[in-house]
């Protein structure tokens, strides 16, 4: 997704069934969506690139905001179903046009695997099971960077943070910090043996 002359790209993760994960989380409802749209813009000024499934919920609303902000460059995964029993109700109501390109090449199963690849770092914004398998998916994809915002969740168990290169973001104004900090930090460090 990057050549020389291209952003650096973030991947966003998070709940599509927003309701009942906000209500889990013990979040007032709207949380989840705020925090998204206000990263999505963060992107966008930043002039970031960025990749995520727009199925719906989190994902969705970061890409929004990301186009009503005027970003540039957003890449929407788009699974397919391996088989009839695969198939997502919910991807049928989902947005994949609102990004800059798409990519329908990936099963299910592949896509935790690629987003992981193709971003410099994730971004979590809630959790639920879907966020777990991709952001569990960086432990054997080159290690990806996670950030995620510690208040929009209970917590993400010890064994499975030993594992990751994971760091706690306490709300969302201190992710928009630590998303320029690490990007800075591989680009930096790309250069380095």
């Amino acid at each position: 997704m990057k050549g020389k002359e291209e952003s650096q790209c973030v991947g966003i993760i998070g709940p599509t069934n927003v309701t009942l994960m906000e209500q889990m989380a013990g979040l007032p409802s709207g949380t989840l969506e705020a925090a998204a749209a206000e990263i999505g813009v963060f992107l966008a000024h930043q002039s970031l690139a960025m990749v995520c499934v727009p199925v719906k919920g989190v994902p969705l609303w970061v890409l929004e905001s990301y186009k009503r902000a005027g970003g540039k460059d957003a890449l929407a995964l788009w699974p397919t179903a391996s088989s009839v029993a695969e198939t997502s109700q919910a991807q049928s109501r989902g947005r994949p046009e609102l990004a800059h390109r798409v990519r329908h090449d990936l099963t299910w199963g592949e896509e935790p695997f690629e987003l992981a690849r193709i971003s410099d770092c994730l971004v979590a914004i809630g959790l639920s099971c879907g966020t777990m398998i991709e952001m569990v998916a960086t432990k054997w994809i080159k290690n990806t960077p996670l950030l995620a915002v510690s208040s929009l969740m209970t917590g993400i168990p010890a064994e499975i943070t030993a594992e990751l290169d994971l760091k706690f973001c306490d709300g969302v104004d201190t992710l928009k910090e630590m998303i320029s900090r690490t990007l800075a930090d591989l680009e930096t460090n790309r250069g380095t043996p």
